[in-house]
């Protein structure tokens, strides 16, 4: 799975990254297991719209069956996310 860079960074002024203790820390709002099931939604769905392009392009069925492969993991993505909403587990505490 994608892993997050980091959940905190810090910032000095003029938005550059700050040298330890100088400023305040951004935290990451969602928690690091939501943001890679996001991150995995995200490059699937590229990749179905990619599909759908090359599927205009040409006569074979490979396109559409990839698609579909890629429908069943956007469900399973899409339904993970649905349960760490409901279980609390979507945001950082």
């Amino acid at each position: 799975m994608v892993k997050q860079a980091e959940q905190s960074i810090s910032y000095g002024s003029g938005g550059a990254p700050a040298a330890a203790g100088q400023s305040s820390q951004i935290r990451s709002p969602i928690s690091n297991d939501a943001y890679n099931v996001v991150a995995a939604l995200h490059e699937k769905l590229e990749g179905l719209e990619a599909y759908r392009k090359y599927a205009g392009d040409t006569e074979s069925d490979l396109w559409k069956k990839l698609a579909e492969s890629d429908i069943e993991c956007v469900g399973a993505l899409v339904g993970e996310l649905e349960r760490m909403v409901s279980e609390g587990r979507f945001r950082t505490h």
